[in-house]
């Protein structure tokens, strides 16, 4: 009996140690993301300016053909003009399009506006800027629409994991009991090898495995919470992973719920119409 409290005591020592480094990784983890996304929003900035010295440098450019050039010249550059001016609405769209790649909804719909508010500085066509106002009203409605059911859909799930996260942290503070007996199937008693006194050892440990699910399941709603569909199915495998440990009938239930969620369809990040228009 010593001995088998000496092992219990180290296979819990274990355990809290493999818990201490699990978190040390996810501080580890929270840090480099936050480095990335200074970086981008670096790079968001850093392309902000160059567009806006980009268009001064063709207004510049556009200028100084006015001045010096011939009549011909002028015509010349009056046709160049609004290609130049496409290229600026195309380069923009570039911006809308990385940030929808960053999961930035919000600065992709207030850049789509300001796209639609600068479309009288360009040099275009009045029936190209007609038909890009029009397309770019409906892509900010269809953004819209696309971020309301996202949240609606990341609630729910989100709704699901704390209320598994509070059954867990229930099952972690009541002792696990066996089945009684009589619950149990004549098999199920026959094939039982270790006596009801003498629980096994992975459910002497299961509230460690399941502080362990618990740690790895806060991963999970973080990942959600930050919109990283990768990341967020990585991290709930990883709390099945865990789960598989555990043979009792709660934990099953568990895995079945984290798999639903899993097989649970992403909308989409839908693609501009605007694009198409102005390719």
């Amino acid at each position: 009996m010593k001995k088998l409290f000496i092992v219990l005591f180290i296979l819990s020592l274990s355990w809290l140690v493999k818990l201490s480094y699990d978190l040390h990784v996810l501080n580890t983890a929270q840090t480099e993301f936050n480095q990335s996304i200074n970086q981008l929003q670096q790079q968001n900035a850093n392309l902000n300016d160059q567009f806006v010295a980009l268009k001064r440098q063709i207004s510049a450019q556009q200028e100084s053909a006015g001045a010096t050039s011939a009549k011909a010249s002028v015509n010349e550059a009056a046709t160049d003009a609004p290609q130049n001016d496409i290229v600026l609405v195309q380069q923009h769209l570039d911006l809308i399009e990385f940030a929808l790649q960053q999961q930035q909804y919000a600065t992709a719909i207030e850049k789509l506006t300001q796209l639609s508010n600068e479309l009288d500085d360009y040099i275009l066509a009045p029936a190209l800027v007609s038909s890009l106002q029009q397309v770019i009203a409906k892509d900010q409605d269809m953004l819209k629409k696309f971020v309301n059911s996202r949240l609606v859909q990341q609630n729910k799930v989100k709704e699901l994991l704390v209320q598994m996260d509070a059954e867990i942290e229930k099952e972690i503070q009541t002792p696990y009991r066996q089945r009684p007996e009589t619950q149990r199937s004549f098999w199920q008693r026959w094939v039982q090898i270790e006596s009801a006194d003498q629980p096994s050892t992975v459910l002497m440990q299961r509230h460690l495995v399941l502080k362990e699910a618990q740690l790895r399941l806060l991963i999970a709603q973080n990942t959600l919470q930050k919109d990283q569909s990768v990341a967020f199915q990585q991290a709930l495998n990883a709390v099945i992973e865990v789960l598989e440990q555990l043979p009792d009938a709660q934990s099953q239930k568990w895995i079945q719920q984290l798999n639903q969620i899993k097989a649970t369809p992403i909308t989409p990040i839908p693609l501009l119409n605007t694009r198409t228009l102005v390719g």
